[in-house]
């Protein structure tokens, strides 16, 4: 349980991390345009693979101290956390869809 709770607080540092930086806005913009028109959900999973590619290759050479630097490197990280975003994303759009019809 403990590693689970450690894990899911340093995803959500690196999610506060992309937005800092710039990369969380086009996973979540283009998810919420998904989830808002109502195309398929699985769609998201080309724009999330991408992004995490993009970040890990990024931050290849990133120092520092504390796990977050050698966490940003890693792709299947970067994975989990660019799905929560598109998640996110899919979920604000989809509530946006609900109610606006």
């Amino acid at each position: 349980m403990l590693l689970a709770s450690r894990a899911f607080w340093l995803m959500l540092a690196a999610v506060a991390a992309h937005f800092q930086d710039g990369l969380a806005f086009p996973t979540v913009l283009l998810a919420a345009l998904i989830g808002w028109r109502g195309w398929r959900p699985w769609w998201i999973v080309p724009v999330f693979v991408a992004e995490a590619v993009y970040a890990s290759d990024l931050f290849a050479r990133a120092g520092g101290t504390g796990k977050l630097p050698g966490a940003m490197s890693n792709v299947f990280f970067q994975l989990f956390v660019f799905a929560l975003l598109a998640l996110i994303g899919l979920g604000l759009g989809w509530a946006f869809r609900r109610r606006s019809v």
